[in-house]
């Protein structure tokens, strides 16, 4: 057999094994986006939050380290960027934020 049928070869078996996997890894995905659905919100007046001053709201923020346009959704430790409305925080592990919450660990997105 010459090289180009080993090439071919090798190229079907990696092409077909890479297809057999697609399915499971949107499934992979699909699952923990669904984990991330059954986690509890932050209660504004935990412990936690308040250590913080997370707010639900960003707009209705009253402190000197807030600034405009700053929220949860561009914050850097949001750890699921595509998350809409509710996502998960490194700060709050085990808890989802608001996508338009703030907090004083707040770190911009680069």
């Amino acid at each position: 057999m010459n090289n180009t049928h080993r090439e071919r070869r090798q190229f079907l078996k990696l092409a077909t094994t890479g297809l057999a996997a697609a399915p499971l890894a949107g499934l992979g995905m699909a699952t923990a986006a669904s984990a991330q659905e059954q986690l509890p919100h932050l209660d504004e007046e935990s412990e936690e939050a308040r250590a913080l001053n997370y707010r639900h709201d960003a707009t209705q923020v009253d402190h000197p380290e807030y600034q405009e346009g700053q929220n949860c959704g561009n914050c850097l430790l949001y750890t699921d960027p595509s998350a809409k409305e509710w996502g998960p925080c490194a700060v709050f592990p085990g808890k989802l934020v608001a996508e338009g919450g703030w907090c004083t660990a707040y770190v911009p997105r680069g």
